[in-house]
């Protein structure tokens, strides 16, 4: 008797189509649990400081009649150059913790080293997927501005908010080339946040207290030199100088975190 033993490849369960989007589904399944977190911060943090947005309004052209705060500008300087370019900071750093250093210390390296895909690829598909992440939670949390605005009897321009969050979230990829970065240095399950969350949060508000002079990507980020004195919109040019400032940097960033990535032993 002759048993044939045939296989039929459309047949197979095929998980994922090829490697790579092996590897995006795993950086998306570690890091959606923090994605999530975010925009749930982020979202309320937009939706209180609209909401709260006439009472404070009223109270401060109250004290200050000669200089009214005019709505625009309360947002720039609230959220924008403030309270939510903190918060998208520290998010799109927490987005980028993990790699093949963090799973070395857990014994789970192996796994992801077995897969058919180069350390390098590896780095900057979980390096895509991070960003990816940080653009949605910047576009989506500056797009509710708009929104949210008319609740409240006011106007904001689209246009305006989502190239505050276009700019905030290209600009700021220097936060993120940072993060993988330290998650490339350190094994420790608390020392890259610890150390990351640490110095970007001094270097964050030393700036905002104008105790560091000079540029810095927090201005670009905010786009500070093109806006509007009293409205702060946006009118000049977009800071093209400043944006390829911190792409270089980020770029900087990246290649020494892969240079380390390639020395390291697993």
């Amino acid at each position: 008797m002759v048993i044939a033993l045939t296989t039929n490849p459309y047949n197979l369960r095929k998980p994922f189509t090829s490697a790579n989007a092996a590897i995006v589904s795993k950086a998306w399944a570690e890091s959606r649990g923090r994605f999530y977190s975010a925009l749930a911060l982020l979202t309320s943090l937009v939706i209180y400081a609209v909401l709260t947005s006439p009472g404070f309004l009223l109270r401060y052209n109250k004290h200050f009649p000669d200089k009214p705060l005019l709505y625009s500008a309360y947002v720039w300087t609230g959220l924008f150059h403030y309270a939510l370019q903190g918060l998208w900071m520290l998010a799109a750093f927490i987005l980028t913790l993990g790699g093949l250093a963090r799973e070395k210390a857990t014994n789970s390296a192996l796994f992801t080293l077995g897969l058919p895909v180069t350390r390098l690829r590896f780095f900057l598909i979980r390096a895509a997927v991070a960003w990816a992440q940080a653009i949605a939670l910047g576009l989506i949390s500056a797009a509710l501005i708009p929104f949210l605005s008319s609740f409240v009897g006011e106007s904001y321009p689209m246009p305006q908010a989502l190239a505050f969050g276009a700019l905030m979230t290209t600009a700021g990829l220097v936060i993120l080339a940072f993060g993988l970065l330290l998650s490339e240095i350190f094994e420790g399950e608390f020392t890259a946040p610890v150390v990351g969350l640490c110095a970007l949060t001094a270097i964050f508000l030393a700036y905002k207290a104008h105790t560091l002079p000079g540029w810095n990507v927090f201005d670009v980020m905010a786009a500070s030199a093109s806006i509007d004195p009293k409205t702060q919109l946006i009118t000049g040019a977009i800071p093209w100088p400043g944006l390829a400032l911190s792409l270089l940097l980020a770029s900087s960033l990246i290649a020494t975190a892969a240079s380390i990535l390639r020395a390291r032993n697993f």
